[in-house]
């Protein structure tokens, strides 16, 4: 049996150096690609590698194609106490990034600041955006709609997006409560890790092949749909995002085509609804404090020694990763190196 090669690991500073030059090779200046380098780095250090740098690569094509503006200037305007953020088509992580920032600087005079998003690039991993308003103290929402990519086993083709949701909340005296997910079995980004790494099969559950069947060929599953989480549940949670994230901020259903089209990368013009809460003007800091405080432990109590909520473990993956490096698997480093080549900056980083 072939034995893969062994990842080799990375120092996330390294990495978010390289990452930001490629990104500049395409036009961004440079605080928008170390904003940009910054996210996806991470996400990698948090374990999300599905969502991370490895996403790099498909953003170099969408920049290079320009359907990704590379000088965006996210604009903000107030609506009727909806603040609205129009994205300019520029990379997600700075899109939303903007969003965060502008919503945490109004919930600090508001209690609730909900934010629509268009015209943005692939969020990638929605948790990594919410973890950073929690940890300045704030209660964070964000929802995506993505182009149609799920369907029931049966269906002609893909009919809604996955439609990813997260949320995080500050924990006191502990990591933040992170709970990230889409409304698919798995997230598409690991049946990509599975074919770019030569993974012969996938299980049966995560996807449908173009013929409505589940299948475990991940090239199959890259041309059909994502199953999604508990059946019919998981689709009517990707139309509560799809009422969010879609409608509210006007936004008119892919045509067939465009949605296949859409199946073969990240999409490169999303929309996205945020809400951010002040808890401490919601009902009081201490009182907030007091109630996740005291649910928390009875959550940990009940789940017996050793227990974990959401967020404790990408709090230690982070922890461990800066010290010991992010692992980059084989496949990866090899996509990494021929974006180097053809961007012209190597990627000649040393492992540790």
């Amino acid at each position: 049996m072939k034995v893969a090669p062994a990842p080799e690991a990375f120092t996330a500073d390294a990495l978010q150096r390289w990452v930001a030059a490629v990104l500049a090779t395409q036009g961004m200046d440079a605080a928008a690609a170390t904003v940009g380098a910054k996210v996806m780095v991470r996400t990698s250090l948090r374990g999300i590698d599905t969502h991370g740098v490895s996403r790099l690569p498909g953003y170099v094509d969408r920049l290079a194609s320009g359907e990704i503006n590379p000088r965006a200037a996210p604009r903000f305007e107030n609506h009727h106490g909806l603040l609205r953020c129009d994205g300019d088509g520029g990379l997600g992580q700075l899109v939303a990034t903007a969003a965060i920032d502008r919503a945490m600087a109004q919930a600090r005079s508001t209690a609730v600041v909900p934010c629509g998003i268009v015209h943005a690039g692939h969020l990638a991993a929605l948790g990594t955006f919410v973890l950073t308003a929690a940890e300045s103290g704030f209660f964070a929402l964000l929802c995506q709609r993505t182009p149609p990519i799920m369907a029931m086993p049966g269906s002609r083709g893909p009919v809604i997006g996955n439609n990813p949701i997260a949320f995080a909340v500050p924990v006191p005296g502990q990591a933040p409560l992170v709970f990230d997910m889409a409304h698919s079995v798995v997230a598409r980004g690991h049946v990509m890790q599975a074919q770019r790494e030569g993974a012969q099969t996938i299980p049966g559950d995560w996807a449908l092949g173009p013929d409505g069947r589940p299948t475990t060929d991940p090239a199959l599953a890259l041309k059909g749909a994502m199953q999604p989480m508990a059946g019919h549940k998981g689709l009517g949670l990707a139309m509560l995002v799809e009422c969010l994230a879609g409608s509210l901020n006007g936004v008119i259903a892919d045509p067939p085509g465009q949605a296949t089209a859409s199946l073969q990368g990240s999409a490169a013009d999303v929309s996205a609804f945020l809400i951010v809460i002040n808890p401490a003007l919601a009902i009081g800091q201490d009182a907030f404090d007091v109630s996740i405080g005291a649910w928390m432990q009875a959550f940990r109590d009940g789940s017996g020694p050793g227990s974990r909520y959401p967020g404790q473990r990408q709090a230690s993956c982070e922890a461990q990763r800066l010290a010991d490096g992010i692992p980059i698997p084989a496949g990866l480093r090899a996509e990494l190196r021929q974006l180097g080549a053809r961007v012209g900056h190597p990627f000649d980083l040393l492992p540790l």
